[in-house]
């Protein structure tokens, strides 16, 4: 399956300077695509000659989109991680390539996994307490990624408020981040439901007065549906279960 992403900004991280937080509004697109796996990508543009020494990239920068989407997601609806992906015109990762965490005189090794997927720990008290990821490549080495998933419900038949339950999240992330900004910020239009490739497949809503409107796959065995947060007591009845499902944001 393809990946679908979008880009919330590029950040400039270098030691010591502070960076802007990574859903500073100046920088937010008009428009964002699918999110079933949202993509962040953020470009670790180190300063320093090509050696292999640590380099301090402020812990805050780094955690402060996790840390936001834990506040608005207290349910755990979305699931998150960082992914290293090799520099621009590479196939691969540097073979050595290592990441920790400094908190105080404590060294926090951050494992990264054969796909690249970085499990690294995001704590509010870290991000306070002025933590670095120290990183022991240099600039332009590799990239990483910010991706993020909506749970899908199981099933075939859900409420609609089940159904776009991370729309909600989503929306109230984007305007805890946004903060005062929050007017400009972009908004859910539209709920995506991905099926897996095959025969054509449908989605039927049904009102509580027994009212009926049904929507069918496209070419990329996709659907989508309006976003009403007014129609949470509507039913809904899918063909077949879905392989994933995300708000589209204007």
């Amino acid at each position: 399956m393809r990946e679908n992403s979008f880009v919330v900004n590029k950040l400039s991280l270098r030691p010591p300077i502070r960076t802007p937080a990574p859903m500073s509004l100046s920088t937010l697109p008009a428009r964002f695509p699918f999110l079933p796996r949202a993509l962040v990508l953020l470009g670790l543009l180190m300063a320093g000659p090509a050696s292999a020494e640590w380099r301090d990239i402020p812990y805050e920068d780094v955690a402060k989109m996790p840390l936001g989407l834990k506040k608005a997601d207290p349910q755990g609806i979305y699931s998150f991680h960082f992914t290293a992906k090799p520099a621009e015109g590479k196939t691969t990762l540097p073979p050595d390539l290592q990441m920790r965490i400094k908190v105080g005189n404590q060294l926090v090794p951050v494992p990264i996994g054969p796909d690249g997927k970085v499990d690294m720990p995001f704590r509010q008290d870290w991000s306070d307490a002025d933590a670095q990821v120290q990183v022991n490549q240099p600039k332009g080495s590799f990239r990483m990624s910010f991706s993020m998933k909506a749970r899908v419900p199981p099933g075939t038949r859900m409420s609609y408020a089940t159904l776009t339950e991370s729309a909600a999240v989503m929306e109230r992330g984007i305007k805890q981040m946004a903060g005062m900004l929050s007017l400009f910020a972009p908004k859910v239009k539209a709920f995506t439901l991905e099926f897996e490739a095959g025969a054509g497949q449908t989605a039927t809503l049904i009102w509580p007065d027994g009212k009926k409107k049904s929507w069918k796959t496209d070419g990329k065995h996709q659907i989508n549906l309006p976003w009403k947060p007014d129609w949470r007591n509507v039913q809904v009845e899918l063909s077949a279960p879905l392989k994933e499902l995300g708000p589209q944001l204007k």
